[in-house]
């Protein structure tokens, strides 16, 4: 008889379990319902034309957002992504006409963006100082460079650059593809190679790296270099795509790149993240800014929507380990 009391009173395992999404995975479902709402609120929005004058934009924001969240893994913030995509702008249109090669242009583009994130990335690791300010600091910098290569007049851009910007491959847009490309290499890389579980590590908890004996401050000016590279490519992209290399060209990418990051993911608190959720979200973000124009709202309304949706994607994120503490 006692043993078929205690046996009725012990808890029952349920046959069910509620499984919620993974830290990455909630931004797939948003965009999902998102597309699903502007189908029924906004059908213009989601039409293929529209469709594909939006994928070029949220191509240049995931890459941005790309840069950003490899920093954000290593506990920084780069606020020069605007003053860095006008100069990618600014050097591959002067370089393209100079050297009348876009291959040498680029090249000579990625290099010194290169060399800018880098020194970003000394300024941080070396000497110590906040990467909010340090970076701040290098956006009034470039920002100058950019001004006094244009004169502070937009510049044309070669034709070979135009051209590329808009070619698609089988109706898919090119810079689509190579967005693509740069999110999945970002992503296999610091997944399955040693430098990427280091670089985790090194995020995670820069003491024990460096106690393991990791170059922690190889792998912190790297990040910052490459960052520098992604936001550069960017500013070329849309340089191409609008015909023209300007010094505000990257302004309307700094807060959408990093609440594409936030959206994603991607935590503050360093090691963890994920471009490919990143990427994911900047089609987020772009398309919801669509949706708001299509709906007539004001620019001030979609800097408020923005900043909620931010707010949103962070309770949703911590909507897991509630949801644990109470089981």
């Amino acid at each position: 008889m006692k043993a078929q009391t205690f046996a009725a009173a012990a808890p029952q395992s349920p046959v069910f379990r509620l499984r919620l999404p993974g830290e990455f995975g909630w931004i797939w479902i948003a965009t999902a319902a998102l597309f699903a709402i502007s189908a029924i609120v906004a059908p213009g929005t989601v039409r293929p034309a529209s469709l594909s004058a939006m994928l070029p934009f949220a191509a240049m924001l995931a890459i941005v957002a790309a840069g950003q969240t490899i920093v954000i893994q290593q506990r920084g913030l780069d606020l020069s992504c605007a003053a860095m995509m006008s100069l990618g702008g600014v050097v591959v249109a002067k370089l393209g006409f100079a050297a009348d090669s876009m291959l040498l242009a680029v090249a000579g583009t990625v290099a010194v963006a290169a060399l800018c994130g880098s020194l970003n990335g000394l300024l941080v690791a070396r000497l110590n100082i906040m990467p909010i300010v340090a970076t701040l600091a290098m956006n009034a910098v470039l920002l100058g460079a950019v001004n006094m290569l244009s004169r502070g007049t937009p510049l044309a851009v070669p034709d070979a650059l135009e051209s590329f910007s808009h070619r698609d491959v089988l109706g898919v847009p090119w810079t689509l593809v190579l967005s693509l490309g740069f999110l999945l290499s970002i992503a296999v890389i610091s997944a399955r190679t040693l430098i990427g579980r280091r670089f985790v590590a090194v995020g995670a908890n820069p003491r024990a790296a460096r106690a393991a004996g990791m170059p922690v401050l190889a792998y912190q000016v790297g990040t910052y270099g490459a960052a520098a590279v992604c936001f550069a490519v960017a500013g070329m992209l849309y340089a191409g795509f609008i015909g023209s290399a300007s010094q505000n060209a990257g302004t309307d990418f700094l807060l959408p790149g990093i609440a594409a990051v936030v959206v994603g993911g991607t935590p503050f608190s360093g090691g963890r993240g994920s471009v490919i959720a990143s990427g994911v979200a900047a089609v987020f973000m772009t398309q919801l800014g669509i949706l708001v124009m299509a709906l007539g709202a004001g620019s001030a309304v979609q800097l408020l929507i923005q900043a909620l949706v931010i707010i949103a994607a962070t309770a949703v994120r911590e909507l897991p380990g509630i949801l644990r503490r109470k089981a």
